[in-house]
């Protein structure tokens, strides 16, 4: 199970705060929710997303089993005013729970054999699933085969399965700035796949920045997130 460490919660906030990743998402996704009034982002994490989604629903539960990442997103509502998001502390994939709602997101949470059965119990129309669409490991130094199930793979399985889909593959700019070389270097400790992770040094993650104007983030990383859509009507699936 994937943890939130205090570092990996203050890369991914400053990466948040800095971009416009989940505003864009949550543009794409809410046409793809159109009927739905009430959604569950299932492992929302620091809930960016949950939050560029609330003036689109009337209710979302955002769901994550870290208290930590919940403590970020109930900040993000105290300091926007947002009165329609409610912060869920809980594993989806293993609780046993039985609220129901219009739509649910799976966003890089889950694989589909874990999804797909609380979709049966808690979704009343409609299900995204969002997997990444690319085969290597973004932050890695080397070349390092993904891990976990890629948009690919959960294709393979939807149609061996017989479950109708509409699949979207979307493109996104959702990089990492830094406030200093020496947590470039931290970030990439953290993240990295390598088999040699002695190698990453100042030296070997420079190459992969660029210098900003940002005083508080001289650094980025850019990144480009490729994503892969997934858009299963109830009907089809129950």
């Amino acid at each position: 199970m994937f943890t939130w460490t205090p570092d990996m919660i203050r890369f991914m906030h400053a990466a948040n705060e800095t971009g416009t990743y989940h505003q864009q998402l949550a543009d794409i996704l809410a046409p793809k929710l159109t009927g739905c009034r009430t959604l569950c982002d299932a492992g929302c994490g620091l809930g960016a997303l949950s939050a560029a989604l609330s003036s689109r629903f009337d209710a979302i539960t955002a769901a994550d089993v870290s208290e930590d990442a919940l403590d970020v997103l109930r900040q993000t509502i105290l300091a926007r005013g947002l009165t329609n998001i409610t912060p869920l502390h809980c594993d989806l994939l293993s609780d046993a729970l039985t609220e129901q709602y219009d739509g649910m997101i799976f966003c890089f949470f889950g694989s589909l054999e874990e999804i797909l059965p609380v979709a049966r119990r808690q979704c009343r129309k409609t299900l995204i699933i969002i997997k990444k669409n690319y085969a290597l490991h973004r932050f890695s130094l080397t070349a390092q085969p993904l891990r976990g199930e890629t948009a690919q793979a959960a294709c393979e399985t939807l149609r061996a399965m017989g479950v109708p889909f509409s699949f979207d593959a979307r493109e996104l700019e959702h990089g990492q700035p830094f406030a200093s070389l020496d947590g470039a270097v931290r970030f990439f400790r953290i993240y990295s796949k390598d088999e040699a992770p002695d190698a990453i040094t100042p030296e070997a993650v420079l190459p992969h920045l660029q210098k900003t104007d940002d005083p508080r983030y001289p650094y980025y990383l850019p990144q480009i997130k490729r994503l892969g859509i997934f858009r299963i009507q109830m009907e089809d699936l129950l």
